[in-house]
């Protein structure tokens, strides 16, 4: 015993001699709120268990009212291993889309009992995780990092207290400057499938039940970028042009979104150029982006749109600012009964938002699943109630807010219609299943999706701690009753309430 003693005091000794202090810096952010979206169906007589309403209509039999809270926080952490070394990561304590009050405690079995006063706890995982290496040449990152570029429309990194998609993909990237221009090639890994070789097991076998596919390409999702910005900091003026390359196999996770246009697994390769640009002139600041898609296909059919948004701010004086959104994210026009030739509609990112209600919640999510304190539920059949991105959209929203000490007060009003609504032939694309619907019954879909107003005030307590509450009244147009069938859904408005609390340190 003594000798043992005598080894692991030796071998102490020797590891704090050469060990050496390495400096670890934290950032983060905390948040709560509270949401009340009060009449998201619109009107109950449209709550219906119909199946034959492939339009827009809420399935269910549930409440007509969502009341929900949500808590998330994620931390920051960076090793400085020296001057030219460091490890970053980014890691999550619950989830920033299902993260929702009491979804954690206790589990469904357990709330049944008379004395359940205990809790299951909350989940930390790391959700980003690279090195990032200074050479003379350029930088060099390598692992699981953040992605963004331009507005947000393509990669967005969701640094913002409601963002809650934020761009991520394991990837190699090396960014290089010469003079007042930056290239940054990568290649860029979304998911793979559930085998890494060219054989697959019958599914149901008794060595490897049902754990892999052999449908063509797999189930990979793989990304080529090579981005090219040049900035003129003088000047306040900055030009860029990203160039994906986005390839997806035919046995895509029915689940995760990588879905083709008739909701079932598919593949895709096509080319993404995006084009970004921003300006300063003063007080003034005007910005676009402008995504082209061409020359590829998803789900076996030729895919090749364009889209653009653009922003304009004015910073009036010290108190006063304005700021304008418009856009165009097009949708799709209807396909024959046969089945659709081509897609052309364009998905923003959906952190990208021009209101408080439209293109944020999502109605029909609201009819859950959307967390797992159901036994039967897993996490692959949760619904998102903010998974409503911009598409088929011609778009504008005003916005102003005027600072008074370390209150702000701020409006919104926002206005969108249809760039593609559905005819009354063939298939027409149903934006929130995601899928081409057979046309069944009555008139054509009009094209006014609506108008909206939010109100907000916020509290700045000091430089970390911020307190909010948001108000917003959603008008739905015409392009909400269709629903498919000779009965029209009725549209009544829409008003959401969220109150928030953040801490960024």
């Amino acid at each position: 015993m003594l000798r043992l003693g005598l080894v692991l005091a030796v071998g102490l000794s020797f590891f704090v001699h050469s060990a050496r202090a390495l400096d670890l810096d934290w950032s983060g952010q905390f948040r709560s709120d509270l949401d009340w979206v009060l009449n998201y169906t619109m009107d109950p007589a449209n709550v219906t268990n119909d199946t034959s309403r492939a339009g827009y209509y809420i399935p269910g039999g549930g409440d007509t009212s969502a009341f929900f809270q949500s808590l998330f926080l994620k931390l920051k952490p960076t090793i400085t291993v020296n001057d030219n070394l460091s490890i970053k990561s980014e890691w999550w304590v619950g989830d920033p889309i299902f993260g929702f009050w009491g979804a954690a405690s206790p589990y469904p079995s357990e709330q049944r009992y008379y004395y359940s006063t205990h809790s299951r706890g909350s989940t930390i995982t790391a959700q980003r995780l690279w090195g990032e290496l200074q050479t003379d040449m350029g930088t060099l990152q390598i692992g699981r990092a953040p992605l963004h570029w331009g507005l947000g429309l393509v990669w967005h990194s969701g640094e913002g207290f409601r963002d809650r998609y934020p761009s991520t993909g394991d990837m190699i990237r090396f960014s290089a400057k010469f003079g007042s221009f930056v290239f940054s090639p990568s290649v860029i890994r979304y998911s793979m499938g559930n085998n890494i070789g060219g054989a697959c097991q019958t599914p149901g076998a008794v060595v490897f039940p049902a754990v892999c596919t052999t449908q063509t390409g797999g189930a990979g999702v793989t990304e080529a970028s090579l981005a090219v910005k040049y900035e003129n900091k003088d000047e306040d003026f900055e030009l860029g042009l990203n160039i994906l390359r986005r390839i997806g196999g035919a046995a895509q996770d029915a689940n995760y979104g990588y879905l083709g246009i008739q909701g079932t697994s598919a593949g895709f390769l096509y080319n993404t150029f995006d084009i970004y640009g921003a300006k300063r002139l003063g007080p003034f600041t005007v910005a676009g982006e402008v995504p082209i898609v061409s020359g590829g296909t998803i789900g076996g059919v030729p895919y090749n749109t364009v889209a653009f948004a653009g922003e304009a701010g004015w910073k009036v004086n010290d108190v006063i600012e304005a700021k304008l959104k418009l856009g165009r994210a097009p949708g799709q026009a209807n396909a024959p009964a046969t089945g659709p030739t081509g897609f052309n509609g364009f998905f923003y990112h959906p952190n990208y938002k021009v209101g408080l209600v439209m293109f944020n919640y999502q109605f029909r999510n609201f009819a859950g699943p959307n967390s797992l304190n159901d036994a039967a539920t897993g996490p692959n059949n949760l619904r998102s109630p903010f998974d409503n991105p911009l598409f088929n959209a011609w778009y504008v929203s005003a916005a102003g807010s005027y600072l008074m000490g370390r209150w702000k007060f701020n409006t919104n009003w926002a206005l969108a219609t249809a760039t593609d609504p559905a005819a009354a032939s063939g298939q027409f694309f149903n934006q929130w299943t995601r899928k081409f619907e057979a046309y069944s019954a009555g008139a054509a879909q009009q094209a006014f999706i609506g108008w909206e107003m939010d109100y907000g005030v916020n509290y700045k307590w000091d430089d970390a701690f911020n307190l909010g509450v948001d108000v917003g009244v959603f008008f739905p147009g015409a392009f909400y009753k269709f629903s498919n069938t000779a009965v029209e859904n009725t549209t009544s408005p829409i008003l959401a309430t969220s109150f928030n609390a953040t801490v960024n340190f």
